[in-house]
């Protein structure tokens, strides 16, 4: 048994041969070094909306995923997500486990701008305690360690609430659990 192959020569395959080529590709990675990042929060009891910020480093990055993970959420708390003041996710609902949000690939990247900032704003409608973490996972330059000493996270500081929640929130937010119960008639 036996087949026979046809190659035309000068298509598709031999451009993508080329080294050149691969940097054309649209979002495809350039960078190498991963660098992953977590901020976390701690929420208080008391019902309101709470900033949590990144702001990545001050060079070109790419993104690969973004996760969010929140302990102790209530069936109606939620989040908005921003990067660069543009919305991402809107009114989010945690879920049981850690969730990745965006996630790219080793040939899909989204470009982020020397410090890029990331906020999470979180309605924290059922006015329980509860810890929410951000994670950013990137890809960078090559980087040598220069042996900078680790910083210590103050995991205790608890957060202070950056608006109340307005009634417009909470009808919004009613009339959307309304239309997501199924007993509703």
């Amino acid at each position: 048994m036996a087949f026979h192959v046809v190659y035309v020569a000068g298509g598709e395959l031999d451009k993508v041969k080329k080294v050149n080529y691969v940097q054309e590709i649209k979002n495809f990675a350039q960078l190498s070094q991963p660098y992953n990042k977590m901020v976390m929060m701690n929420i208080p009891a008391i019902e309101g909306i709470y900033d949590l910020s990144y702001v990545s480093p001050d060079e070109w990055t790419e993104l690969v995923a973004i996760t969010v993970t929140c302990s102790g959420y209530g069936e109606n708390d939620y989040y908005n997500l921003y990067v660069n003041d543009e919305r991402w996710f809107d009114t989010w609902f945690p879920t049981e486990v850690k969730e990745g949000l965006y996630l790219g690939t080793s040939t899909y990247v989204y470009k982020l701008q020397p410090k890029s900032d990331f906020r999470l704003r979180f309605v924290n409608m059922s006015g329980t305690s509860k810890k929410v973490w951000l994670g950013i996972r990137m890809l960078t330059e090559n980087h040598i360690d220069d042996g900078k000493k680790v910083s210590i996270v103050d995991v205790q500081k608890v957060s202070t609430p950056s608006a109340p929640i307005d009634k417009s929130e909470l009808e919004a937010n009613s009339t959307n659990y309304k239309q997501q119960t199924p007993d509703n008639t």
